[in-house]
């Protein structure tokens, strides 16, 4: 554990998890920025907030998934360890991630010396699991894509051919985009399915849900919420995503979306909700299309940049609400703000850009289609299948026209890691470097630490 000085003077104390996150390092500045002294915890070394001049002091802890109560008791051994001397100091917790459902479900070892701002465990199982979600969410009469959730099985095998493709396959229990797949055919059902119920050996209470796939973009309602009340909400919308077929958002932008945001009242209102929470939708943007819920992140959320650099400072609210037991309106705000992930944005970029190799798998394909029909069909109909491939392929004007605005997509972004006034933090990048390294590929398991049930993120 290492320690650095401390502030004679202190806004309050704050211990602060998964230091490897982005959003964790968007939660430490944001509290160190306005006093607070902020410690920071993960199970790996090298994190991006550890590296922050706001990180008083950092702490390794294990892996709070396959040792759940070594991660207890040295979290619990930190929180007496940096428990302020002045009782008025104001001390709060404020897990990040994943581990927060663990906290939470043993609140009571640590509530006595620090206070903890998170739902309750009840409230966070009814939403996190995708299946009680959907289940809870069609009960209240809120919009959610029809969806099928097999028991075993042979009850998969029942209703496989009922099911309205394209859909998706998901783990009860996942976020950032992991075990989460399209399927287009029933065949690709069958082999997802029967993959992802083998891979991460599930057992039959946790088989995968079949979701409808829906159109529309991708949207982010993020809120917090004071004992059933809801005190702040706002929305971006994902304009990239890592991988681009159900990824995490990776790159996006701010939107007034009023709709939404009252769907997320009716949703989280009724349980109680005390924390934060981020939902996400598919709306097609017209004011006579519905938003469908799909999915209830309930802790911090991957894109936790984009609601403070708009006006909606969570961390700092969050803190706000645990001390004062209320929260000052948000006032200053603002829609012209983009903001993108490092690497990971980039990375859905060039993956949109390599689409010119789907051009020549196309062309390909024409070439085998034309050569078909030119033995058994119409000879015209062939040539002008050949033609249209052809001129596809070779539209080089079209497609350096997609790059260039691609790559311009990035200009004046503002990045999760990168700050004039803090620039060690982006030493952080090591970690997903060393994982890329160590893999040889973007591992979204490891980096977003979202492992599905019995799955391996180390």
């Amino acid at each position: 554990m290492s320690n650095r000085k401390e502030e004679s003077r202190t806004a309050g104390k704050a211990i602060v998890t998964f230091a490897r996150g982005w959003q964790t390092l968007v939660a430490t500045r944001s509290l160190g920025r306005r006093g607070v002294e902020v410690v920071t915890g993960d199970e790996y070394a090298m994190t991006a907030a550890a590296f922050s001049k706001y990180s008083v002091a950092d702490f390794r802890y294990p892996n709070p998934t396959k040792e759940p109560e070594a991660f207890l008791d040295t979290l619990e051994k930190v929180v007496l360890e940096h428990k302020p001397e002045d009782e008025s100091v104001p001390y709060v917790l404020i897990p990040i991630h994943k581990e927060t459902y663990l906290i939470a479900q043993h609140r009571e070892r640590f509530e006595p010396q620090i206070r903890v701002p998170i739902p309750q465990i009840e409230h966070i199982a009814q939403v996190h699991n995708k299946g009680t979600l959907a289940a809870y969410a069609i009960e209240r009469g809120l919009p959610t894509p029809k969806t099928w959730m097999p028991e075993n099985m042979a009850r998969f095998q029942s209703i496989a051919s009922q099911v309205e493709l394209p859909a998706f396959v998901k783990l009860r229990e996942a976020a950032s985009g992991v075990g989460i797949r399209k399927v287009d055919t029933l065949e690709e059902l069958t082999s997802t399915y029967e993959e992802f119920v083998e891979h991460f050996k599930l057992k039959e209470a946790d088989y995968p849900i079949i979701q409808q796939g829906v159109p529309g973009d991708d949207y982010c309602v993020t809120t917090l919420f004071d004992r059933g009340k809801l005190v702040a909400s706002m929305t971006y919308r994902g304009l990239r995503a890592f991988p681009a077929e159900r990824g995490a958002t990776v790159m996006r932008e701010t939107v007034d979306a009023p709709e939404m945001e009252r769907i997320a009242g009716e949703l989280l209102g009724p349980l109680g909700w005390h924390g934060v929470a981020e939902l996400d939708f598919r709306w097609e943007g017209a004011p006579e299309a519905v938003p469908h819920l799909i999915e209830v992140n309930p802790r911090f959320f991957g894109g936790l940049i984009q609601s403070v650099e708009s006006g909606w400072d969570y961390p700092w609210l969050l803190f706000q609400l645990a001390v004062e037991g209320h929260i000052d309106p948000v006032q200053t705000t603002r829609t012209d703000v983009r903001t993108e992930t490092p690497v990971l944005a980039f990375l859905s970029t060039l993956q949109e850009i390599t689409e010119s190799e789907g051009h020549m798998k196309a062309l390909h394909q024409s070439w085998r289609e034309v050569k078909q029909e030119f033995r058994t069909g119409s000879k015209r109909q062939s040539l002008r299948k050949l033609v249209h491939g052809i001129k596809d392929y070779l539209d080089v004007k079209a497609r350096y026209r997609k790059v260039k605005g691609l790559l311009e997509d990035h200009q004046d972004n503002i990045y999760d890691v990168l700050s004039r006034d803090d620039p060690l933090a982006a030493l952080g990048v090591l970690y997903p470097l060393a994982v890329f390294l160590r893999h040889g590929k973007v591992n979204l398991e490891l980096i977003t630490g979202e492992g599905g049930p019995g799955g391996d993120d180390d």
